[in-house]
């Protein structure tokens, strides 16, 4: 082919069409922002007031308390053996579905179609309507919230899993396809090795975000912290709730550093080993495979630990599936005749709340992301910034939205919902693009400084235009994740929608919480398919 040859209209074609949406999306996402911030009306004398009630609140929260510290020790530890439990239940489910899902181990399409489509449905699902589904069907206790966070973990780990499966080395596969091994082989010997550091770093990141979860599902009748803290709180028993809050991001900033820890030891250990001296058949023990084995022999003792401890036995199993298919006719079909006044005015709010907090969450989380980026700012810049977003982070958003419909009131509900899902985002984007800006070539920022660029130029056309494909996944990601936190906010009285499912909830009028979650759920598929079409457009 000749140079004239060269399909140049297409490619610009394609640049021209990755530059207008990377202008159409921020500014169409910044105009729906505005006008969802005022439709909600966080107006700057309700945050004043609502900042100085929040004040008022801790001064009267301290000194925290303990009213049975023995009992809050114990319900701490129910916590975590639900988050053990309910993480490892995700990620063998997720890893099955992933194997399904991924082109490279799945050659029939409606089977690959089939496998996604459960593991978007598991993602676009509420966590908290899962555990609602489960008390019902089997009643209070720690194993609704084990499957609850088990079938919501399939829809992160599942959708990772099989994008890694689909990223690894053709060759090793076809290699060992050309010696005659059959798909099981070819599975085990030539695709795992390659996804299990990532996959183990994503299943322990996975347990982080499930023990804080693990806390909101407390509230809902699945056991823990949870409970403890909606009790406080309903009492206005501040000074015990705030022991008790305490205690709690303690545990998420200990289970997050041992998370951080192990991926560190577990993911490095693999690609160290290098050529392993192998004498006649015998593999050495090194550090790293020693390490391997012996957080895997640890983490396989504390799941059946945890799985024990929370009552998952082959009988509580039996009684589950037993209950899971009477509950199914209590919950289909959808009832919408109690609910249709408020559906549509309901939606509009959710839509607002989210599309508000998450507009603050970029607003708030980009900056303080590049600050906490190393190579983009300085040194001692870097760690208050990344101490801040590790604060952030570490608070469970039920405590982040009791905190503040508890300052503002039930009067101001869609003010407190979006400033505490403002919180979550905000910490959220932060990481992620703090992530993200440290993995930009610093080649390309040393060219642009090289031909004259100035630290504008800089910040416009190598960071965020690096970061465009990334920050754009993120607001979209963010938007799903707050659009579904409607179920968090109604648990506490915030937010019209939320309020009416929390009190059918109690009701018993499971056909009615359906009504109400489909429309929900429809929204955030919608979410779901316009971020998957922008990134491939960005990429």
């Amino acid at each position: 082919m000749t140079t004239l040859d060269l399909p140049v209209p297409a490619r610009n074609a394609t640049t021209t069409t990755r530059r207008v949406l990377a202008w159409i999306f921020p500014l169409s996402f910044a105009i729906l922002g505005l006008a969802a911030l005022s439709l909600v009306g966080p107006s700057p004398a309700s945050l004043v007031e609502g900042a100085q009630a929040g004040m008022a609140l801790l001064v009267r929260a301290w000194p925290p308390t303990l009213a049975d510290p023995m009992l809050t020790a114990s319900h701490a530890l129910q916590t975590i053996w639900m988050a053990l439990a309910g993480t490892a239940l995700g990620a063998i489910l997720g890893a099955l579905l992933g194997v399904l899902a991924a082109a490279a181990t799945m050659p029939y399409r409606p089977i690959r179609s089939a496998a996604m489509a459960v593991i978007v449905a598991c993602r676009a699902i509420p966590d908290v309507v899962f555990a609602v589904f489960f008390v019902a069907a089997i009643g209070i206790g720690p194993l609704p919230g084990v499957l609850a966070l088990g079938l919501h973990s399939i829809g992160m780990l599942g959708k990772l899993f099989s994008e890694a499966i689909d990223r690894t080395d053709d060759g090793v596969r076809d290699a060992f396809a050309s010696t005659g091994g059959g798909p099981v082989q070819r599975l085990v010997a030539g695709v795992l090795p390659q996804v299990v550091p990532a996959f183990t770093a994503t299943v322990l990141y996975r347990l982080d975000i499930n023990f804080r979860q693990s806390v909101l599902l407390g509230a809902v009748g699945a056991g823990g912290l949870g409970l403890d803290l909606k009790t406080a709180f309903g009492f206005t028993d501040y000074r015990e709730a705030l022991g008790i809050a305490v205690v709690t991001v303690s545990l998420v900033l200990v289970v997050e550093g041992v998370a951080v820890l192990l991926r560190s030891l577990l993911v490095r250990a693999p690609s160290q080993r290098g050529r392993l001296p192998i004498r006649g058949t015998t593999v050495p023990w090194t550090r790293p495979r020693t390490v391997t084995h012996v957080a895997g022999w640890l983490g396989l003792l504390l799941v059946l630990l945890a799985a024990w401890q929370v009552g998952a036995g082959p009988a509580e199993l039996w009684q589950t599936v037993v209950g899971t298919l009477d509950a199914l006719g209590r919950f289909w079909p959808p009832n919408f005749a109690p609910i249709q006044p408020i559906l549509l005015a309901g939606l509009v709010q959710t839509c607002a709340i989210a599309l508000g907090a998450t507009a603050l969450g970029v607003l708030f989380g980009l900056p303080l992301g590049l600050l906490a980026a190393h190579g983009v700012a300085p040194p001692r810049v870097v760690a208050v910034a990344r101490t801040v977003l590790v604060t952030l982070r570490s608070i469970p958003d039920l405590l982040l939205i009791l905190v503040f419909v508890a300052a503002f009131g039930l009067a101001l509900g869609a003010v407190a919902a979006t400033c505490a899902l403002a919180v979550f985002t905000t910490a959220f984007v932060g990481k992620l693009v703090a992530d993200a800006a440290e993995e930009i070539p610093y080649g390309t920022r040393e060219a642009l400084a090289s031909a004259g660029a100035n630290r504008t130029q800089l910040l416009t056309t190598w960071l965020l235009g690096h970061l465009t494909p990334t920050l754009t996944g993120t607001i979209l990601y963010g938007l799903d994740v707050n659009l579904r936190a409607f179920v968090v906010l109604g648990i506490v009285g915030a937010g019209d929608l939320g309020y009416a499912l929390s009190q059918h909830i109690r009701a018993l009028n499971y056909d009615v919480v359906t009504a109400i979650v489909l429309p929900v759920f429809a929204i955030v598929l919608v979410v779901e398919v316009i971020s998957t079409l922008l990134r491939r457009a960005l990429r």
